[in-house]
């Protein structure tokens, strides 16, 4: 199903966070020290340049639609957000290499399931429809 609304763009920034996870993968396969702290830096810009507020945007939709989703469902996407931050610019006790692959991994199967289970679920809720797509935090709550 194509998305439209509010959905549209966060669907399209999940392209941009598969091919970062390509690139993490990519450095943790090179395991040159080098590259992989290289990668552990870009990882962090792309949190705070895209993911933070992409999460933030997905949290408020899926406040908005909350009586309409399963909890598990919701409880996983929360985590998996929280995953990420930590892996992205919080204190990580994980080798770089394994941070990487596990960021790679977590982004996948994440914007998988986003997409194939979360957003057919928010699209077909009425009030996500009237949310506005041009400024999606300061609108409906």
């Amino acid at each position: 199903m194509g998305r439209t609304g509010a959905l549209l763009p966060l669907s399209r920034e999940h392209h941009t966070s598969l091919v970062m996870a390509r690139t993490a993968r990519r450095a943790a396969d090179d395991s040159s020290n080098a590259v992989c702290l290289a990668a552990l830096a870009d990882m962090e810009t792309h949190w705070h340049t895209l993911m933070a507020e992409h999460c933030k945007r997905e949290e408020q939709l899926i406040r908005i639609a909350a009586e309409t989703l399963n909890s598990e469902s919701v409880a996983r996407i929360l985590t998996e957000h929280a995953e990420l931050h930590m892996l992205t610019c919080g204190p990580c006790l994980l080798e770089p290499t394994i941070r990487l692959r596990r960021f790679a991994d977590l982004v996948v199967s994440h914007v998988r399931y986003e997409e194939r289970v979360i957003f057919p679920q928010l699209q077909s809720h009425p009030s996500i429809a009237s949310v506005d797509t041009l400024n999606p935090i300061n609108s409906k709550r």
